[in-house]
């Protein structure tokens, strides 16, 4: 049996022994991570993602959680994790991010990290997994804003990082981490992410009960485009986060200085030297003889208008143009017609979604209202509002209704009508978009 790639990491502080962890002989690398915890209440804690070399040259990779024991001793933690003799994928972090601060999954997590490994270890399979990623919170315009201020504060920082960017978040906002580490400046295939003490590229975090804001900051477009994108596409946002750290990181352009001209201060002499006396006398009178020429010209032309003949003027007849009523381009019509439907359900049997299976039956002799059902039950599957492991029928049972009619995403993207219909052509559409990326 082929060793696993992934293994689980524990480590305590046990009454009478002091500080234990699997891993003895990297205790110093981890003991840091309690004291930064310390000032808050036992139970509070955050993620951490750590890598290092050993005294034999090799690479140590770890994800996992920490929380402080400070009833039992100051400075003393509690953490628990996965390592591997690698660094830790950066897709790995988003990826098990709502698992990973129940340390009763920890062995499910793993489990689950070494069977994707292949998926893990290779980047160019990563946008499969970053379709799994949850971004529910991501929907929340509130939360949304806060992780763009702290991406703004973030690249304000100039490159190159050599040392840790702080950042400041409350237990309630924890969840902005991961997205800090996936659309940051620092690329994540180099960056730790730890609680505060801790320096090298990357963020370190300073947990506080103060829920009081901090001050506003600009937030670029380039910003505010990434994360609108990354909550309805993980790998699009992800794509633009590369390709903003890739500018970022290109050398500057040396300023072009235009050259002095000599002599400066004689020019500058000259051009404020005030006019000689007879030269202001001179430009008054031209401007005198100007004013009584254009005087005459208007008197003349108005001796020429009292002369002229007085000419009869015809009556203007107007006529009424007919009212024109404007009424609105009608919107192009949606592509919902069976040859459609039967391409759509075609591509999803072709390649079906990781994790979400769909019956036979539903596929076949499709039409665009049954297609656009399926599209709903894969939706509410895909946005955690519905058990994955149920297969899709095309059918809604009551558990399926209830999921629609109290899942916010499904009306907030406008999936189904008012009656809790599909909205065949908002399904299809996005079930179309879905199935094409996953090619």
């Amino acid at each position: 049996m082929a060793e696993q790639e992934f293994r689980e990491l524990h480590g305590d502080y046990v009454a009478n022994q002091g500080q234990v962890i699997n891993l003895r002989e990297y205790l110093d690398y981890f003991e840091p991570l309690g004291s930064a915890l310390s000032r808050l209440p036992d139970g509070t804690g955050g993620p951490f993602i750590h890598s290092f070399t050993d005294s034999g040259g090799r690479t140590i990779g770890s994800l996992g959680w920490v929380v402080s024991a400070a009833s039992k001793r100051f400075g003393g933690w509690k953490l628990w994790g996965m390592w591997s003799s690698r660094t830790v994928p950066a897709a790995a972090l988003p990826l098990f991010w709502p698992e990973l601060s129940n340390p009763a999954r920890v062995s499910a997590w793993v489990g689950r990290a070494n069977e994707d490994a292949d998926r893990l270890l290779n980047r160019d399979l990563w946008p499969e997994l970053f379709d799994e990623v949850n971004t529910k919170r991501l929907h929340d315009a509130a939360f949304r804003e806060v992780v763009k201020a702290e991406l703004a504060r973030a690249y304000a920082v100039p490159p190159p990082y050599r040392h840790a960017i702080e950042v400041e978040v409350t237990p309630g906002t924890l969840d902005i981490l991961p997205w800090l580490y996936l659309l940051g400046p620092v690329d994540p295939a180099n960056a730790q992410l730890q609680p505060s003490r801790f320096n090298g590229a990357g963020y370190q975090y300073i947990l506080t009960d103060d829920a009081q804001r901090r001050p506003d900051v600009e937030i670029a477009s380039d910003v505010d485009v990434m994360v609108d994108r990354a909550a309805d596409d993980v790998v699009e946002g992800w794509h633009m986060a590369n390709e903003l750290r890739a500018r970022r990181g290109r050398p500057a352009r040396k300023p072009v200085v235009a050259p002095v001209p000599r002599r400066t201060r004689e020019v500058k002499v000259k051009e404020t030297t005030p006019p000689k006396k007879n030269d202001a006398m001179l430009l008054e009178w031209a401007y005198r003889l100007i004013v009584i020429a254009l005087l005459a010209w208007i008197g003349w032309n108005v001796h020429l208008i009292r002369r002229a003949p007085t000419t009869a003027v015809a009556p203007l007849t107007t006529t009424a143009a007919p009212e024109v009523t404007t009424t609105a381009a009608p919107e192009p019509e949606v592509d919902l017609s069976q040859e459609r439907a039967r391409r759509v359900a075609t591509a999803l049997s072709a390649k079906p979604l990781p994790r979400i299976r769909v019956n036979d039956a539903a596929l076949k002799d499709v039409n665009p209202v049954q297609l656009s059902r399926v599209a709903v039950e894969i939706f509410i599957r895909r946005n955690a509002c519905y058990d994955r492991t149920v297969a899709v029928d095309g059918k809604f049972s009551a558990a399926e209704e209830r999921a629609i009619r109290d899942c916010a995403i499904v009306h907030d993207e406008r999936m189904v009508t008012s009656d809790g219909e599909p909205d065949a052509a908002r399904a299809i559409a996005w079930l179309e978009r879905v199935v094409g990326n996953a090619r």
